[in-house]
């Protein structure tokens, strides 16, 4: 079976430099991956044992969409009990790990804490209430993996990985978000299929949500069950996405354009 998708790959150009633009990408090193996941749980949950909360992972490593370099360990840490922000800064703070940065965002009042450990970056995001009224980015996080993971096929990494260097190389990766790309797969199920569709659409609506929101008239609109009342590309503008549609129409007409990453 593995030669015959080998001679599959040998016929066929496009799939074959597909597959070295994603070997190139994919991250690989999952064995200290998961001794960074261990040792900082242990850490943290360590100064919270009468209020032990669930630190679930999120982001592209929950779903193993994670891109070489990227090596994130990102956490929605849920409460039984409510804890006000500055306690929780408090604690990690006690804890002796690497605090990079500390975002309080005053719209919402979320805390985000970002830091590194053993030679990988994390975020802590403490949830007081994950079951209440979703409104932010941060909140609905706490969900993306559950959904993604319940509907993604076999080829969903490398499909994902393959549209994040995409966005990636043309430069509007932030904007996009790396959720979207998921849901973009999901709908799609393929890159070129993706690449396709928006060559020849001036606009591009996925909509998983069982509520067909009435959004403005933005080009990329994607919204799934769990996102507080707003796209994911909500920054995506009407010139951003021409240029998009641009950009995959030079990846139809030549595959050699989405360049392979050097290791």
């Amino acid at each position: 079976m593995g030669k015959q998708i080998q001679q599959g790959l040998s016929n066929n150009p496009r799939l074959e430099h597909y597959s070295k633009v994603y070997e190139n990408a994919r991250f690989t090193d999952w064995n200290r991956f998961h001794l960074c996941l261990d040792s900082l749980e242990e850490t943290v949950l360590a100064y919270f044992p009468e209020n032990r909360p669930l630190m679930k992972l999120v982001g592209s490593s929950a779903t193993r969409t994670m891109r070489r370099g990227e090596g994130d360990l990102d956490f929605a840490v849920a409460f039984q009990n409510p804890m006000s922000n500055e306690e929780f800064l408090s604690r990690i703070r006690e804890t002796g790990l690497d605090v990079t940065g500390v975002n309080q965002n005053q719209k919402y009042g979320y805390i985000k804490i970002s830091g590194k450990h053993g030679r990988m970056d994390f975020v802590l995001v403490p949830m007081r209430d994950p079951n209440g009224c979703i409104q932010t980015y941060e909140q609905d996080a706490f969900y993306h993996p559950d959904f993604i993971n319940m509907h993604k096929r076999a080829t969903h990494s490398r499909n994902v990985i393959l549209i994040k260097e995409f966005f990636e190389q043309i430069e509007v990766y932030k904007e996009v978000k790396g959720i979207s790309c998921e849901l973009m797969i999901l709908h799609f199920q393929d890159f070129d299929t993706m690449l396709n569709y928006v060559a020849g659409n001036d606009s591009l609506r996925i909509n998983f949500s069982p509520n067909n929101l009435i959004y403005s008239l933005d080009p990329l609109i994607i919204d799934y069950p769990f996102l507080g009342g707003r796209s994911f590309t909500e920054k995506v503008t009407r010139e951003m996405y021409k240029y998009i549609q641009e950009s995959a129409k030079r990846i139809i007409g030549n595959f050699e354009n989405l360049k392979i990453r050097k290791k």
